[in-house]
């Protein structure tokens, strides 16, 4: 199928070839038996040959008309009509036979069927034929019938033909091969959204044929400003105010395509809007973003979506001018397309991951949460019917499991209230030392161990998941250190440094299996200690060591930055 595909063009432009080689031996023949006495020689061996040439050029249309495979008859038919258009004009007066128009022919067919290299191809054997004919007949033809200017110049024509064709040729293979790479543009789903977006950039400056990429876009309902830069050497996307850039072209050029002429800086601008050229001179880009620029010219164009709207800019692009911007206009709307596409894609993930978060705080509502609040209850009844002095202890013990189960329905209830998209309350400074503290009481209850708590100074405006997932990680490593090392006692310290966030759980248990001191490396290698723990502080792109020994063990977490909100 794909051989046929690339055949089509092909055959089309042989069949173009042969009605035109048929029309031309037809017109030929026809102003020989107008005017006999133009071939001054050979007057009926011309005529004859012409005839001949005719029906030669029918038969061949006739059997290759409808040949969807032609081989190497191409090439063949081109060489025969070299030849034979050789001999027609040694016959007419040779340098100013009036059938020159076989050469040029000759080369038209090239490029056809070749491309740029048919054309260049073709070229220096029809000039060959044409400059030894001239050069044969000089001696046999009079000062008047040989015409040296007339010779002088169709060489030159040929030779300006030749370059026009071959020109033409080049200019069609890379509409040929933009169109391709148009065809070819990379998916909008699928990949994460970094990935996708450099990947696009990449694929859009192989389009345009530059060595940079920078595209600016808000969302319509969102005061920031996202910028993706690529370059060969490396990619990026971040995330500012709206002002920061503000503008980021002058308002002569907001909603047009331009390509810059010369340096950037204070340059000569092309302006299109609405397919109408003007220029304009002055700095086209906002200061801060030039660097991400590189050097040479610069072309752009705007681009709006349902969601989106932004400009994308190319540079390094080794002379602009105003025949890309139609094409940079395109891959501009494919950019901002392809941006809508992943904006669009996000947000149906948002609104799937709230609908389940909903359900699972629905089922753990009507679940977890009512079966808790009937145990709890009957705890509280049966403790508070004895009254006998024997079992003050046991009433005691039952009372702390109810206090212990009152915290945990109340943990459960703010687990409920975080599923809840869109409703999680700003949180203030102070709030994880709360959570630590409600923690440690909780355990204390349950495992009757005393825990001692040392939080540092106040650790304000964490990110999100670093202030939820602190209190996770120091229940684990606690409870951890309880079922497996049976301690008297457990201290934990937060802390804030220099380097990030210090989380040291200590014990005086009997260790874990190994001895000595191992950082987060050995461990991940030895798959030693607790795994999980290990890999929630992976995640946060933090480090964990563990120290053991016979007296106890020491496990220490690092939570390096950034760990604050923008």
């Amino acid at each position: 199928m794909p051989d046929a595909i690339s055949r089509a063009p092909r055959v089309r432009a042989e069949r173009m070839i042969l009605a035109t080689r048929v029309a031309l031996a037809m017109y030929a023949l026809f102003a020989i038996w107008l005017d006999p006495a133009e071939p001054a020689r050979y007057a009926r061996l011309t005529y004859t040959l012409h005839a001949s040439y005719l029906a030669y050029a029918s038969v061949i249309a006739a059997v290759l008309w409808r040949h969807a495979t032609l081989g190497t008859l191409p090439l063949i038919t081109h060489v025969a009509d070299i030849a034979l258009f050789s001999i027609f004009q040694y016959l007419t007066l040779g340098p100013s036979s009036p059938f020159f128009v076989y050469f040029v022919f000759s080369l038209f067919c090239g490029a056809l069927r070749w491309g740029w290299r048919g054309a260049i191809g073709t070229a220096p054997v029809v000039l060959i034929a044409f400059i030894a004919i001239g050069l044969s007949m000089r001696s046999t033809l009079g000062p008047v019938e040989f015409e040296l200017n007339r010779f002088v110049i169709r060489i030159g024509y040929l030779v300006m033909v030749a370059t026009l064709l071959g020109y033409l040729g080049l200019h069609e293979r890379r509409l040929r091969e933009e169109i391709e790479h148009l065809a070819r543009w990379p998916p909008a789903v699928g990949v994460d959204r970094s990935q996708l977006t450099e990947r696009v950039l990449t694929h859009a400056c192989a389009v345009v044929g530059a060595g940079t990429a920078l595209v600016v876009w808000e969302q319509i309902d969102e005061p920031r400003v996202s910028v993706a830069s690529w370059s060969v050497n490396g990619f990026s996307v971040t995330r500012h105010a709206t002002m920061e850039f503000d503008p980021v072209v002058p308002g002569a050029l907001d909603d047009a395509s331009f390509a810059t002429v010369g340096s950037i800086a204070g340059a000569t601008v092309l302006v299109s809007r609405s397919g109408r050229l003007s220029e304009w001179h002055g700095t086209p880009v906002h200061a801060d973003l030039l660097p991400r620029l590189g050097s040479g010219d610069v072309a752009s164009a705007p681009f709006h979506t349902e969601r989106l709207a932004g400009r994308a800019f190319f540079g390094e692009l080794g002379g602009a001018s105003a025949e890309v911007l139609p094409l940079v206009e395109v891959v501009a709307r494919e950019i901002g397309s392809s941006l809508d596409q992943m904006e669009m894609h996000a947000r149906q993930q948002q609104l799937a991951i709230g609908e389940e978060r909903i359900r699972v705080a629905r089922d753990l509502h009507d679940g977890v949460l009512q079966s808790l609040t009937g145990v709890r209850l009957e705890l509280q009844s049966v403790a508070t019917s004895l009254d006998a002095s024997a079992l003050d202890q046991i009433r005691d013990r039952l009372l702390a499991i109810e206090r212990a189960l009152a915290i945990e329905q109340r943990e459960l209830r703010l687990f409920i209230d975080d599923l809840k998209p869109f409703t999680a309350p700003k949180r203030t400074a102070g709030e994880l030392a709360i959570k630590l503290a409600v923690l440690r009481e909780r355990i204390g209850l349950e495992w009757k161990v005393p825990i001692t708590l040392r939080v540092g100074a106040p650790l304000a405006s964490l990110a999100a998941d670093v202030e939820e997932a602190i209190p996770l990680m120091v229940h684990e490593g606690i409870v951890n250190a309880l079922k497996h090392g049976h301690p008297s006692r457990v201290a934990v310290d937060v802390e804030s440094a220099a380097d990030g966030i210090r989380i040291t759980i200590s014990d005086d248990g009997r260790g874990f299996p190994f001895r000595g001191r191992y950082d987060h490396a050995r461990l991940a290698a030895s798959n030693v200690g607790p795994v999980s723990l290990r890999e929630r502080v992976a995640s946060l792109g933090g480090q964990m060591a563990i120290e053991s020994g016979e007296t106890g063990a020491r496990v220490e977490i690092l939570l390096q930055p950034p760990l604050r909100e923008a």
